[in-house]
């Protein structure tokens, strides 16, 4: 990765207090300089895999 971001994690979470301690606990143990959070409030695709059609052999 280039520019402001040099890792990016996905926390998997029941609720934002939840995110809170998560957030708390990472901060104490790692020297972070800076932490951007962006949260997903609703599940738009549950998959991920993209469809590959089948190679024709002749």
């Amino acid at each position: 990765m280039a520019g402001d971001i040099d890792y990016m994690l996905r926390v998997v979470i029941p609720d934002m207090q939840s995110y809170d301690v998560f957030y708390k606990k990472l901060i104490h143990v790692a020297p972070l300089k800076n932490v951007t959070s962006r949260f997903a409030m609703e599940k738009i695709k549950s998959i991920t895999a993209l469809p590959v059609p089948a190679l024709m052999t002749e």
